[in-house]
């Protein structure tokens, strides 16, 4: 599964893509990547010009200092093509294996957050804070490429999280959000950007799942099992809520797998949730969407 993913990377580079994000999940059978920058490192050997990034490097499951070291090293291997996804986590059974506690993770994704940056900077560094310590008295070496850091992205869909990435201008990616969420988050972010005396530039990245067939019709019979497959995960984070398993600090996420739960296919397809069909078509609903979320 790892080669074919890194299969995937050089075709990839080899027609045109820009970027490749890799996830970060634990002990799911579907879909196991503990480590996001073990399969940036081993592309970066095989390509030149495609950028890298983690979507995201789960912070409260990362020593900040451990974080920033790596981020190091892959930014020297990929030759300054390394972009800094973080994020707090989502899945519940995830912080339930490391012993995390949940309703704490975006304390300390912040408390993670400031430490990343002052590691880098201070050649000498002392931080013992509520959830991590770290005592750094020599330099990293090799030096960073990219300065005065890799590029950071976020994880964000609650509005909290939204004004905290335009407060610094940091680019964010949104999951399964509709295209009306999209367009409302993107005016807030914008609003707080240029509060905050920021360029007002485009920084969001929507996600979608994409089957590309040989008509539209062909496309939707053949990804509909998959998808079908794919949306069942918000069948499990419903169970999650109404189990308790979800925090009350995740209010948007319970509210966004309920609402994004009880869509039937056709919604999912009418609403542009995914994108199938024909080259032709997949294409043109691509390009429409920056005019429609931005």
């Amino acid at each position: 599964m790892f080669r074919r993913q890194l299969g995937e990377v050089e075709l990839a580079e080899r027609i045109g893509i820009d970027q490749i994000w890799f996830f970060e999940h634990h002990l799911q059978p579907t879909a196991p990547v503990p480590s996001p920058n073990l399969l940036i490192a081993a592309a970066a050997r095989t390509t030149c010009h495609i950028r890298f990034a983690s979507m995201v490097n789960i912070l409260p499951f990362w020593h900040p200092l451990l974080v920033d070291e790596e981020a190091v090293m892959l930014d020297n291997l990929t030759g300054g093509r390394l972009d800094m996804g973080l994020g707090r986590g989502l899945r519940p059974p995830e912080f339930e294996a490391f012993g995390v506690d949940q309703q704490q993770s975006r304390d300390m994704f912040l408390e993670s957050f400031d430490i990343l940056g002052r590691v880098w900077a201070d050649e000498n560094f002392v931080h013992r804070g509520k959830y991590w310590t770290v005592q750094k008295d020599a330099p990293l070496s090799p030096p960073l490429v990219q300065h005065p850091h890799p590029p950071f992205l976020v994880s964000a869909q609650s509005e909290e999280t939204l004004r905290w990435a335009a407060e610094r201008d940091i680019p964010f990616a949104q999951i399964d959000a509709t295209v009306d969420q999209a367009r409302r988050d993107q005016a807030l972010y914008r609003e707080v950007q240029m509060a905050h005396r920021h360029a007002p530039v485009r920084r969001l990245y929507l996600m979608r799942e994409i089957y590309v067939g040989d008509t539209d019709a062909h496309a939707r019979a053949e990804a509909q099992p998959y998808l079908l497959q794919y949306w069942q995960l918000w069948n499990r984070y419903t169970q999650f809520t109404r189990g308790g398993r979800l925090p009350e600090r995740y209010d948007f996420w319970r509210r966004q797998a309920l609402m994004l739960h009880a869509m039937s296919l056709e919604d999912i397809v009418a609403d542009d949730m995914v994108i199938l069909g024909s080259a032709e078509t997949v294409a043109n609903t691509i390009l429409a969407f920056p005019a429609s979320s931005t």
